[in-house]
């Protein structure tokens, strides 16, 4: 049985204006009312399914730093500061740990591209290092495996994906900001050249600003628009297991898996990084966009 989402109950009456509107209530949706709501700017989210329905409850659930595009490390270090405190923000525990997070290397080739990213990492001060095959053992109670080295970073760290983003719109909430769930936007109205409304499909609001979080999604909302995003939607698949005794703290990414121990004492467990995806239109729209990608993903 998949996990269930905490549910988080809908705003009933459509205000007439709110200054700013967030479309999407995944993970950056939630997080951007709540900072928001803690500002006390008025803020109304617009959710055309439930909170946390789709990707934001169903990822690995890992807060890292470790791995990512050095353009990145500034913003996700500020983030991870942010989840340290979340609990103090929401008011409940969303499984928030600092476990720490391990890359397992198999060939000399993935330790030298171990050592490259932590070149990136130390230079902008992430606490990461590169460690032997008795010290992976040792970061994993039971394993006897003989591996070609790893990249640890101990301050990165996990949160539970069910129960994070959920919070974070309850907390919202109770500062003043509007959460609207089953009510898709389908537009937006400018006057002047600004933005003035949005249009969900049960009313329109007046707002100044406009939030789109819609994840997969937003890549055809602002197609609508005449606006022009390269997005295309990915499937990757995790499997779940049965709470175990004695199982590493640590998230482990390995050839072919990657883990996450859940609040429950089970694990999420994940193929790595491997994900497919669907031939559809915006495959051809985006294709210049992608190709890059593509190339970098058939030399590795």
């Amino acid at each position: 049985m998949p996990p269930l989402v905490d549910p988080v109950p809908s705003d009933q009456q459509l205000p007439n204006a709110t200054e700013v509107a967030i479309i999407g209530g995944g993970i950056i949706g939630v997080s951007a009312a709540l900072t928001l709501a803690e500002r006390g700017i008025p803020v109304a989210l617009f959710e055309k399914g439930h909170i946390a329905g789709e990707q934001s409850s169903r990822n690995w659930g890992w807060c890292r730093q470790q791995g990512r595009d050095p353009r990145e490390l500034p913003l996700i270090i500020k983030s991870l500061a942010l989840w340290r405190k979340i609990h103090q923000r929401t008011g409940c525990d969303v499984g928030f740990r600092q476990c720490g997070i391990l890359y397992l290397a198999n060939t000399p080739k993935d330790v030298a591209d171990r050592e490259a990213w932590l070149q990136h990492g130390l230079a902008h001060g992430v606490e990461s290092r590169m460690v032997s095959s008795k010290e992976i053992n040792e970061l994993l109670p039971g394993s006897n495996e003989h591996w070609a080295g790893g990249l640890y970073t101990p301050t990165d760290g996990r949160a539970e994906p069910t129960i994070a983003a959920p919070a974070m719109a309850r907390a919202a909430r109770q500062l003043g900001a509007k959460v609207f769930t089953q009510t898709a936007v389908r537009g937006i109205e400018t006057s002047g050249g600004r933005i003035s409304a949005i249009v969900t499909e049960n009313g329109s609001v007046r707002c100044s600003t406009v939030i789109l979080a819609g994840g997969a999604w937003s890549s055809t909302f602002c197609r609508s628009l005449g606006l022009r995003l390269p997005l295309l939607m990915t499937i990757g698949s995790v499997f779940r297991t049965a709470p175990l005794n004695d199982a590493p703290e640590r998230s482990v990414s390995g050839a072919g898996f990657a883990i996450r121990k859940r609040l429950d004492g089970g694990y999420t467990v994940s193929h790595g990084s491997i994900s497919s995806f669907d031939i559809v239109p915006n495959s051809f729209r985006f294709l210049k966009d992608f190709l890059p990608l593509a190339w970098m993903a058939r030399k590795i």
